[in-house]
């Protein structure tokens, strides 16, 4: 599997990451929440535009890995869009 493959799918897990500081914002109250919510929003955003941009860059380098890497990609606009949906209704 090529290096930046890895880095992609490790991306997606800071999309994990910040996933669960917006949950945790959404179980607390208090002032606390809306700074877990920034950091949560923040760091999901970062987690799912570097995974998009590093799935690219290997569907264009690796020929052999392109289907997956195109899936990968597909998964994290996916997240993307229903994170910013998410976003709006909060």
């Amino acid at each position: 599997m090529p290096w930046t493959l890895r880095f992609a799918i490790g991306s997606l897990f800071v999309f994990v990451i910040g996933a669960v500081m917006i949950a945790w914002a959404c179980m607390s109250t208090g002032w606390e929440t809306l700074s877990w919510f920034a950091w949560g929003s923040l760091t999901a955003g970062v987690g799912l535009i570097g995974t998009a941009l590093l799935a690219m860059l290997s569907a264009v380098i690796h020929q052999g890995w392109r289907r997956f890497s195109l899936a990968l990609m597909s998964a994290a606009v996916f997240l993307f869009v229903v994170f910013l949906i998410f976003a709006k209704f909060a």
